[in-house]
Order: structure tokens, then C-alpha cells, then sequence
């Protein structure tokens, strides 16, 4: 939407189990701390609408799924909480950090599920209105340690988890792939390292790049 302040947007990427959830929730804990407005969304999620596109998605019951009805569910969950959370937020000065945004589209459905690159980055801008985050944190984590960390937390799969190794592959290196075209805006993080020391490398990128 013309006229939205975009630089207060910050999403955090990469594969399951890479760390996101915890570092969004950290980065929201000090900027909090240093008197800032800030609001945290997931996706698919976020609003009641995207909550219940969730539930279909990653249900496993749900195996069947086309990946073009996937994709497409995916993009109907973002326009609604564009239009019911983001949008409103960057507007009214809060930061607004999401746990995944249009890379994972990219990343999952477009290099895991070898859907048409060019027909989803149309898509994307479609449903984005060409909102896009000012950084993005890239947690790198190769898929093999994904499920080391997976079975470590006894962690049940979800209907993605289920796809295989070759999916996640594939996705990995999709998102490797955008991370080296997209340099200006995505932040590659070595997910490998201690919590606190990733969470203490974001703060002091988001602290230096925001002046706060």
C-alpha cells in the first residue's frame, strides 16, 4: 500500500527448527525493553482467517493437497494478515516482526515443491502490494542438523515435515539462493551458534541499522 513505512519490518527465515520463533520473541523482548513498539506474527497465521488456513495446511490428515491449492492457501493466509496486521502496525510506528514471509513461498514452494518461479514471484507481488521487509535474518541451518534438533524435542511432524529430505534440500538451498540475490536486504545468521549469541548478533545489526 502506497505511503507505508516499510522500514520497521523485519522477517526471519529458513528452514523448521532453525531458531526462528526464539529469536523473533528475543528481538521483540529488547525492543521492547528500549521503549519500542512491536507487534510478532507468524504465518500461515497471524489473524482468525489465516489461523484456520494453518490448521488445513499443516494437518496431517491433509496429506493430498495439490501443491498449486498449497501455494495458494499460503497467499490467501498473507493477504489477510497484510491487510488486518502488518499494514495497520508499520502505519501506526510499531515494529513488526513476522516468523516467515514471502521467502518461504519461494523458498518452500517454489525450489521444495518445483512450482513455477516466475508465475510465484508475480504472486508474491500480488499479494504483498510490494511490501517488503527492510531485513531479513536468514537463519542457516543445514537440513541434516533440522532433524537431529527435530527428534531431539520429540517434536511430531507436521504435514511439510512428512515430505522428506530431498524437499528440505531442495528448500535449503532455494533460500541460499535468495540470501545471494538479495544482499541488501537478508541478514545470513550461522544458526549453529549458541541462542544467546545469535540473539546478541541480530540485536546489535537491528540496533546499529535502526539507530536505537
Amino acid at each position: 500500500m502506497s505511503g507505508t513505512n516499510r522500514k520497521k519490518f523485519i522477517s526471519f527465515e529458513g528452514i523448521d527448527f532453525a531458531g526462528k520463533s526464539t529469536q523473533l520473541n528475543l528481538l521483540a523482548t529488547r525492543l521492547t525493553a528500549h521503549g519500542q513498539k512491536v507487534i510478532t506474527l507468524r504465518e500461515p497465521g497471524g489473524t482468525k482467517i489465516s489461523e484456520q488456513i494453518r490448521q488445513i495446511l499443516l494437518d496431517n490428515k491433509n496429506i493430498g493437497i495439490n501443491h498449486g491449492c498449497e501455494l495458494l492457501l499460503y497467499s490467501a493466509a498473507r493477504i489477510q494478515i497484510l491487510q488486518e496486521k502488518i499494514i495497520p502496525g508499520l502505519q501506526n510506528g510499531y515494529f513488526v516482526l513476522m516468523d516467515r514471509y514471502i521467502d518461504s513461498t519461494t523458498a518452500y514452494q517454489g525450489y521444495g515443491r518445483k512450482l513455477s518461479l516466475n508465475f510465484i514471484k508475480t504472486l508474491n507481488r500480488f499479494v504483498s502490494e510490494g511490501i517488503m521487509p527492510s531485513t531479513t535474518f536468514f537463519l542457516d541451518l543445514d537440513p541434516s542438523v533440522m532433524e537431529i534438533r527435530k527428534q531431539i524435542r520429540g517434536a511430531e511432524s507436521d504435514r511439510l515435515e512428512t515430505t522428506g529430505s530431498t524437499f528440505f534440500k531442495n528448500i535449503y538451498e532455494g533460500y541460499l539462493k535468495l540470501a545471494d540475490t538479495n544482499k541488501e536486504r537478508i541478514k545470513v545468521i550461522n544458526a549453529n551458534n549458541p541462542v544467546e549469541k545469535i540473539a546478541q548478533e541480530i540485536w546489535e545489526f537491528v540496533r546499529d541499522k535502526y539507530t536505537l
